[in-house]
């Protein structure tokens, strides 16, 4: 059974992509090319901020974010114990100590109940993490932040 079918939705716009794609290729900067630069000037419109930065992946985003707040040796950075390795990871990369709040056991995001009760003297950040579909519950988070 087909759920989605990716074909006949990238059919209407095959021609745009096919041809950017070769613009793309002609030229060979896939690395902060015209069309990087284009997104990030678009993306930072859409959502009304004045620079964008984009990045290869989800784990160097999460890093330059925690790089851009300074945060490093001494600091803890509070995220959820069920995720991806890389959440913590980055945390441990710029020398920051995890600290694992447990999740709620319906969304299996991380638990704004339990929250408060991790925060010390040395919490720099709130790292949530959102799960299949269901984003963490961040207006609860960003009220204790």
């Amino acid at each position: 059974m087909q759920f989605i079918d990716l074909k006949s939705q990238q059919a209407r716009i095959r021609d745009s992509i096919d041809r950017r794609l070769a613009a793309l290729l002609d030229h060979g900067q896939y690395i902060l090319g015209p069309e990087v630069t284009e997104m990030e000037h678009g993306l930072a419109a859409y959502v009304g901020v004045q620079h964008c930065v984009s990045a290869a992946s989800g784990t160097d985003a999460l890093l330059l974010a925690l790089m851009a707040l300074d945060i490093g040796p001494g600091d803890e950075v509070i995220t959820s114990p069920f995720s991806f390795i890389a959440t913590a990871e980055v945390i441990a990369l710029v020398g920051a100590t995890p600290v694992f709040v447990d999740v709620d056991p319906v969304s299996y995001n991380l638990d704004p109940g339990k929250l408060e009760a991790a925060i010390g003297d040395r919490t720099r950040a709130i790292m949530p993490v959102s799960l299949f579909g269901l984003c963490a519950d961040m207006d609860a988070i960003n009220a204790i932040a």
